[in-house]
């Protein structure tokens, strides 16, 4: 049995020793600086370089020494930050697994578009003909905007139902004392998917449409419309990379409800799912409908496309 003078003794020359290897580390082979004892290596510096995009005739050279610094300055701010324990700060362990889940999706995704077949020629050419919104009918609609904090009570949420115009929306906001603001923006009918568009299309003029965008909401209303000249070398690239993002999204959903139909989830009592929530998605949809529609609240619309400018509409997101 190791007595407790010894076994401080032990840990004190393994932190000694690991303290000296940290030392003597050095920026030879795969490692291109060492900061306080932390590497630096050439593939986190190639891989800064590669997001640059740099041109041709760019002095590759002086790019590499000067990103090269930034991460330098970055490692040395990093562990100031870490002497002063904000690696042990709650919002930063929350914060970083979040990140972490997110970074891990993303390459997951990004590995499987990889792998996918490219589509022959007719498989294209079917594609382009069944989407013209993308291509020979795209169009690129301007829209005035409200944003606001989504509603907290149904009380709240119904107000807004009823109201037919971004003025009558922001009256609303205003008697309710929901903080709000005005802007524009531009939504691009190649990034909306067809069924989406086609609904909010069908609206009377002036109509608003409510898309939820976290603890937020947008109100909108299309004000105007212009056609987008597509270039025809530019379709055939463009719609193999819709039909390789379609099928990626199609399997995520797939491996999504595998995961969930296998997996062991324990809620606290209080924040179990209601009953509504399709189980094999996690989508939680009200089971209340407007009175003047049979769409579902603003709370019901999925998540936008990532390429759209404005959320993509959905189903149920109309008010009035």
């Amino acid at each position: 049995m190791i007595s407790k003078s010894k076994l401080t003794t032990i840990i004190g020359i393994v932190a000694l020793s690991t303290s000296l290897a940290a030392c003597n580390k050095s920026a030879t082979g795969q490692v291109a600086a060492v900061v306080n004892g932390e590497e630096i290596s050439l593939q986190e510096l190639n891989a800064e370089l590669a997001r640059l995009n740099l041109p041709e005739s760019a002095d590759k050279k002086a790019a590499r020494q000067q990103v090269l610094q930034q991460i330098i300055n970055r490692r040395l701010l990093a562990q100031t930050a870490r002497d002063a324990t904000i690696d042990r700060d709650p919002n930063f362990i929350t914060q970083r697994r979040k990140m972490e889940d997110e970074l891990l999706v993303r390459m997951y995704m990004e590995k499987n578009v990889g792998a996918m077949r490219v589509p022959d020629n007719a498989a294209i050419d079917k594609y382009i003909a069944d989407h013209p919104q993308m291509f020979a009918q795209r169009k690129r609609y301007n829209v005035d905007q409200v944003r606001f904090l989504m509603p907290k009570t149904p009380e709240q949420l119904k107000a807004l139902e009823g109201a037919h115009s971004l003025g009558d929306i922001i009256t609303q906001l205003q008697r309710l004392g929901i903080p709000f603001e005005r802007g524009r923006n531009v939504l691009d009918s190649a990034a909306v998917p067809p069924a989406m568009l086609q609904q909010v299309l069908n609206l009377p003029a002036g109509e608003p449409f409510i898309v939820p965008a976290g603890n937020m909401a947008v109100a909108n209303v299309i004000t105007g419309s212009e056609m987008v000249a597509s270039d025809p070398a530019q379709m055939r690239p463009m719609a193999v990379q819709a039909m390789r993002n379609e099928g990626v999204n199609k399997m995520m959903e797939d491996r999504l409800k595998a995961a969930r139909s296998s997996a062991k989830i324990d809620y606290q009592t209080d924040y179990a799912p209601p009953a509504g929530m399709d189980p094999a998605t996690g989508s939680i949809r009200p089971n209340t409908t407007p009175a003047n529609g049979p769409a579902a609240k603003p709370g019901a619309a999925p998540a936008a496309p990532a390429t759209t400018s404005v959320p993509a509409p959905a189903a149920g997101t109309k008010t009035g």
